[in-house]
Formats: structure tokens, sequence, C-alpha cells
């Protein structure tokens, strides 16, 4: 990305410490009480989803390999809120940490499977949150995707969370989570992006633009964080 020596070892630092710390934080945030909790983490953005749940609209928080993310379906579903959380490994049980009743996790393997689709629509047509990644780390054959071409680097981002938000009529709104001096993390919560109602049919080519543009303004804003901190973006 062109950075200059002084913010690439400030990058290469917060590489190392996402890593270091991520699940520290996981099992930390399992035991602290609602004041501690008040004390280590910052909210921006909380209103978008509230105005969500308000109005009653299913909505998908869209994750990603940035910062320490792993942490957000567990820190909302300790604040009350509903969470099914669709995970390749389910980091938390192999940790032994304590999940609260509100959270659900689906393990989906090698690859985005029948049962968590099925799992995923019946609780956004509940009106539910659910919440899933829109990244990837490594290439897979077997999820269709779309590529993008950022700073040189070719990246597949899977078309999954776009179909669920049309199917399920839900608004995805990416998060991110990043460490603060003194050990504090931030969270920061966009606004929506929404699917076009209703959807075109499926299988149609409108479908398959309506996924692509959906698929793309999801990366242009992870994108766009990447840019102001590359460090927290996990490459590989």
């Amino acid at each position: 990305m062109g950075l200059p020596p002084d913010r690439m070892n400030l990058e290469s630092t917060r590489v190392y410490q996402n890593g270091l710390f991520q699940p520290l934080l996981l099992a930390r945030l399992a035991t602290l009480s609602p004041e501690q909790e008040t004390e280590q983490f910052e909210v921006r953005g909380l209103e978008h989803l509230a105005e969500e749940q308000s109005a009653r609209r299913p909505v998908i928080l869209g994750g990603s390999h940035f910062g320490v993310n792993r942490l957000f379906p567990l820190w909302l579903a300790r604040c009350g809120v509903e969470v099914l959380s669709l995970e390749s490994q389910d980091q938390l049980e192999m940790m032994g940490v304590t999940k609260p009743a509100t959270l659900t996790s689906v393990e989906t393997g090698t690859g985005f499977k029948a049962q968590a689709t099925v799992l995923a629509l019946r609780h956004l047509q509940a009106k539910g949150c659910l919440h899933l990644t829109g990244d990837r780390q490594k290439e897979k054959d077997d999820q269709r995707s779309i590529q993008r071409t950022f700073h040189g680097i070719t990246r597949q981002y899977p078309q999954g969370m776009a179909n669920l938000a049309l199917m399920g009529g839900a608004a995805i709104l990416p998060y991110f989570c990043t460490l603060q001096p003194g050990g504090r993390v931030r969270i920061d919560i966009h606004p929506p992006i929404r699917p076009p109602v209703p959807p075109a049919p499926a299988g149609s080519p409108e479908r398959e633009a309506q996924i692509a543009d959906l698929v793309h303004r999801f990366a242009a804003v992870l994108e766009g964080e990447i840019e102001q901190t590359p460090g927290n973006q996990r490459w590989t």
C-alpha cells in the first residue's frame, strides 16, 4: 500500500496485537460485570441496530476478518440481543467459554451448508439478528464469490450474505471492532446496506446483479476501514 516505514511498523504492531489479544478478550468478556464491560467497550452507531429492531425488521450483522471483530456476537448477546451466528468454527465452544442463552452459534464447516441457510432464513423471517462474515480468509471452491482487487491484492467475497439479505429482506449492518490505547475496544456499527424490495426472481440476471451490488457495497465499506488501519485486516 506504499506505507512509509513508521506507518508500516504501526500497522505491523496492530496485526500482532489483534492475534494475541482477541482470544484473551473473548475469554475475559464472558466474565465481565456490566460496569467493567462499560469501561472496556466504546460503541458507536448502535442506533442503526436499534432502528431496525424497533421497526421489527430482520437484520444481518456483517462481520469480517478485521481487528477483533470476533468479540461482537458475544458482546451483543450479553447486551440482551438474540443473535444467531454462522461460523466456520465455534471458537467459544473450543475455548470452553460459556455463552449466554441469547447467542446461538451454528458451524458451517468448510462451506455454507443447506442446514445453516435454512436456520438463518427462519431466524430472519422471525425478525431476528443474524451474524456472519462477509469476507473470507482463504480460497474455497464450494462457495460462489465475487472478485475484487484492492491495492493489487485480489480478494474473493462470498455471495452468501447478499443472498440471505435478499431472501430474508434484511438490511446488512457492517461493523468493526478495534483495539484502542489502554486495551479498550471500540465498536463501530455502520449504516444499513438495504436490499431492493421486492428482489428480482431467483436465478434471473437481475437477481445476480442485485447480489453483486450488495457484495460490492459491503466490500467498499470494509475497504474504507482497511485504508485507515490496514494492520487490522487479516490478509491471509
